[in-house]
């Protein structure tokens, strides 16, 4: 069976979170499947390795921010509009227990995570709205949506945030042709390698996201609200340990 291709030539797509490792391979693949790509970061020395490449134009700013978000969309404006919007931004280093967790660091990881989502999303709606046409929101979300990790609990609030924001642009838009779904991937690494907790016995490689995005992005795909989990199996899995499973009684 040969390999699903995407044709984006002509369209525009913002990338949040593009210096990242995830980030970078959602704006090669958009450009590379023909996209002029708006990739923004809060970290411009991470944007520096776009400098170069055809089609995608960084852009720095902290999407926390209502002004950054509104001199995104200007610039969106002035480009001549936009297609897809891939939320993707996220604050990820955080490993604390929640007992141990201040309202400064829970503070700083919601607005990073959720805040950022629902500003760009909201506007990227409005501008649809008021062109009289439809456009399609990916944002990523984690096991974590639905799933609780250790010690990442703010984390894992703002996925199950992004979740439902979703969920709610799928219900109150989609009768405008505004699509909103979400991506939930794990074990993501730049080199993939075994990984015995999950079932398909490998890690995740970033592309793959991308390609998930590129479909659910696409004409092709007529979900809305919908969660992918690019995982692995791991959502599908009782327990990430095997060791811990025992047979089932007969």
């Amino acid at each position: 069976m040969s390999a699903v291709t995407f044709d984006y030539t002509g369209e525009r797509v913002l990338v949040t979170g593009a210096a990242g490792l995830i980030g970078r391979a959602l704006v090669h693949r958009f450009a590379g499947a023909g996209a002029d790509v708006l990739a923004v970061d809060v970290d411009a020395d991470g944007l520096k390795v776009f400098d170069a490449v055809p089609r995608v134009a960084p852009m720095r700013g902290d999407l926390a921010r209502e002004e950054v978000a509104d001199a995104v969309f200007a610039r969106i404006r002035g480009d001549g509009g936009l297609d897809v919007l891939v939320n993707n931004a996220a604050m990820t280093d955080v490993r604390t227990p929640l007992i141990d967790i201040g309202a400064r660091l829970w503070d700083a990881v919601i607005p990073a995570n959720l805040r950022s989502a629902y500003l760009l999303s909201v506007r990227a709606a409005r501008l649809w709205r008021d062109a009289g046409r439809g456009g399609a929101i990916v944002s990523l979300s984690s096991p974590g949506g639905s799933r609780a990790h250790e010690d990442q609990s703010a984390y894992d609030v703002t996925k199950a945030g992004i979740e439902a924001l979703s969920r709610a642009i799928a219900v109150e838009l989609g009768g405008l042709g505004i699509r909103a779904n979400c991506i939930a991937p794990a074990s993501v690494v730049g080199e993939v390698r075994p990984a015995t907790d999950i079932p398909a016995g490998r890690t995740t490689a970033p592309e793959e996201v991308a390609d998930a995005a590129l479909y659910l992005a696409s004409p092709t795909a007529r979900l809305n609200g919908h969660v992918l989990h690019v995982d692995g199996g791991l959502h599908a899995r009782l327990r990430t340990d095997p060791s811990q499973e025992r047979q089932p009684d007969p």
